[in-house]
């Protein structure tokens, strides 16, 4: 009994997926219009898909192009910013070159006036 139950089972379950896949196959019939309206279709598809590559191409080349150009930019700035740097660095070292060398002049004057003083000093005795 449970055997032919199984196979009945079987049997009905093996039809209703025939049954299915038979209706499923059927063919859809479409018209020459139709046909030329779908490869319309897909020709503007491609177009657009084309355009849309050519548009991320140009912004890719423009934003590479830009990135070239800041980097060119950076350099220079990076350039004048050390010749600047230099250039206060030599300013600083002048000034205080300068101060030295008054300060050997002061203190040159003063040797001369001391001596002078004694000079004036050793003529009166």
């Amino acid at each position: 009994m449970k055997f032919k139950t199984v196979i009945a089972t079987a049997g009905l379950f093996t039809l209703s997926l025939f049954a299915c896949e038979l209706y499923g196959q059927e063919p859809t019939e479409m018209s020459k219009h139709d046909r030329e309206r779908m490869d319309s279709l897909k020709k503007v598809d491609i177009q657009v898909q084309e355009q849309q590559r050519a548009d991320n191409k140009e912004a890719m080349d423009n934003a590479k192009d830009a990135n070239a150009q800041s980097k060119a930019k950076a350099k220079e700035a990076q350039r004048i910013e050390q010749d600047a740097t230099n250039a206060s660095r030599e300013s600083r070292k002048a000034l205080n070159m300068e101060k030295k060398a008054q300060k050997a002049r002061r203190n040159a004057d003063s040797q001369t006036q001391k001596a002078s003083d004694a000079r004036d000093k050793s003529d009166e005795n």
